[in-house]
């Protein structure tokens, strides 16, 4: 009796390693085709998270320059020096700074407005054809004179 327990056991386990070996190439397969959507989700995480910190540099910046402008004695060079200093500490190059009321251009009471723009160049833009991936993020900061 001992020996046909054995060999039932063993029929058995043959069978359950031949079926295993069916499910592992369907987990690989199934891998396979749900693998480049997963890549593209983290590769939008990524985007969002870099793009979120670049637009709080762009923030942070333009209100550094409406600072800077409200100071009688600055020109708009000031501003732009001051803008652009504070973006390279940051790492983002390729920005443009615009303001108007700058400086002396001012009266006591007046409003300052210093807007600034970045481009954002996104990872999954090359992943999707016809889209350069690039972004103008831009902020804009008022700020009243001195």
């Amino acid at each position: 009796m001992r020996r046909t327990k054995r060999f039932e056991r063993s029929s058995w386990r043959r069978l359950l390693r031949a079926a295993s070996r069916g499910r592992r190439g369907q987990a690989m397969v199934e891998f396979a085709l749900i693998l480049p959507i997963l890549i593209l989700l983290i590769m939008g995480v990524l985007d969002f998270a870099r793009a979120f910190n670049v637009v709080q540099v762009v923030t942070n910046a333009a209100r550094e320059g409406a600072r800077s402008g409200i100071i009688p004695t600055n020109t708009s060079a000031t501003v732009t020096a001051t803008v652009n200093t504070y973006l390279a500490s940051a790492g983002q190059t390729g920005c443009t700074t615009t303001g108007a009321n700058l400086g002396s251009a001012g009266a006591a009471g007046d409003s300052v407005t210093v807007t600034v723009t970045c481009p954002f160049q996104a990872l999954t833009g090359t992943l999707i054809p016809g889209w350069t991936g690039t972004i103008n993020l831009s902020q804009t900061a008022t700020m009243r004179h001195e």
